[in-house]
């Protein structure tokens, strides 16, 4: 291997002296930042320095394959696309490049500089006083500007000077105008009977926390409300996604199984046609994966009158949310099971995304505990969290108690308590 070092004041510069003087075989060995000392009508400078190799008994189509990668290497940063797909149960997609964090980074960055100056045009747009701290505070929630606009509108019309200065009042009136643009919840499952069961399919991305709420929701039905229950994983990629629940199903004396393929599953959902309530907990995918999301959409494919919903992480941002969403919805969903409402503050982008998708909420998971973090979901508790939110941005922010906010259910006792019944 011929082997030489080049110093510039960039790399890029550097590499290209490397490529022509030897060829576009040049590989990069090693980089490190070396100092130059001033010179006469010159301030000492940093310069890389860089060693490149050339392997002359590379083989062309070696040759091909290290050229092909130093271009990627050194090519600008551009806009990222889809991961390529990797076959089922593969090991998770490699981190995104250093150019793809920067930019996201400055992507980010426009938007933020955009909803600054959206905002700013909204404060000038004659609004009065308590309606412009409204319009900050809503931003503040990340709710997108298309909706703080929406919801603030005539709103001076409809409360009294009196009301406007009432941020109590103001709340109550943006949570009926956000309220009625959701669709209504969906409420509890309502299982089917020995012979007919309901079969539930919880899907989503990877780390929303579907395994939990699926042993959290067999829980209270296999426990509480005494049905014949059967869970079903097909999650066995994840490493200790099928010991996690089959505790919980010894504790709750249901019977787990676990399926790897689209025919196992169907088997055993014909296995248990005498239970009220069959659970599936799926492997989470990432949405840029096609392959993988295909793969589930033919498990999916071989149930019979699928009761599908999607768990989606409460503090998702909007643009990924959407695009969930859209993946996820193999068939027609029936509701969104909202997870770690516990873990954000930011609400304005699930209760925007709610209105523009339509799908109900179902259940609100808000921790760790089984089966006490879960509760049956309501708009206007999702709504009161992100108002509350908004109202601590507020010039003179009201001491609210978050007890009135965010009620205990009284549907879901401990786990422990609810095993040492049974």
């Amino acid at each position: 291997m011929k082997v030489k070092q080049y110093r510039a004041v960039t790399l890029q510069e550097a590499f290209a002296q490397a490529q022509a003087e030897m060829g576009e075989d040049a590989v990069l060995l090693h980089q490190k930042d070396v100092l130059q000392p001033a010179q006469l009508g010159q301030r000492a400078r940093t310069l890389v320095e860089i060693t490149v190799g050339v392997d002359q008994s590379q083989n062309p189509t070696t040759k091909g394959v290290e050229r092909e990668a130093i271009v990627r290497r050194f090519a600008p940063p551009t806009a990222p696309t889809s991961a390529r797909p990797t076959p089922f149960f593969a090991a998770p997609a490699a981190p995104p490049t250093r150019g793809q964090d920067e930019f996201d980074s400055l992507r980010r960055e426009i938007a933020q500089i955009r909803s600054l100056l959206q905002r700013r045009n909204r404060q000038s747009a004659n609004l009065l006083p308590a309606l412009s701290d409204w319009s900050n505070a809503l931003a503040e929630c990340a709710l997108p500007d298309s909706w703080i606009d929406r919801l603030l509108d005539g709103l001076d019309e409809m409360l009294t000077p009196t009301a406007l200065r009432r941020s109590d009042m103001v709340s109550g009136a943006l949570t009926r105008r956000m309220a009625a643009e959701m669709a209504s919840p969906l409420g509890a499952l309502q299982p089917g009977k020995p012979g007919n069961p309901l079969v539930f399919l919880l899907v989503g991305p990877t780390g929303v926390g579907k395994t939990t709420t699926i042993a959290k929701l067999a829980a209270h039905f296999a426990l509480q409300k005494r049905l014949p229950i059967a869970i079903i994983t097909a999650d066995t990629f994840r490493i200790g996604a099928v010991s996690q629940l089959r505790t919980y199903s010894e504790l709750m004396q249901a019977p787990l199984e676990v399926a790897y393929t689209p025919d196992e599953l169907s088997q055993q959902i014909a296995k248990h046609q005498d239970k009220a309530l069959i659970l599936v907990d799926t492997p989470g995918r990432s949405p840029a994966d096609g392959e993988q999301l295909a793969i589930l959409e033919s498990f999916v494919a071989g149930v019979e009158k699928p009761h599908l919903q999607i768990a989606l992480a409460a503090g998702t941002p909007l643009a990924d949310a959407r695009r969930i969403i859209q993946r996820f919805s193999i068939v027609p969903p029936q509701g969104v099971v909202l997870t770690k409402v516990d873990e954000t503050d930011y609400f304005g982008p699930i209760c925007a995304l709610l209105a523009e998708c339509q799908l109900p909420l179902s259940y609100m998971t808000t921790g760790q505990r089984v089966p006490e973090d879960i509760q049956i979901a309501s708009n206007e508790e999702l709504l009161a969290r992100m108002l509350l939110q908004a109202r601590h941005h507020l010039p003179e922010s009201e001491a609210v108690s978050q007890t009135a906010i965010y009620p205990v259910s009284a549907h879901f006792q401990r786990f422990a308590d609810l095993a040492q019944a049974r």
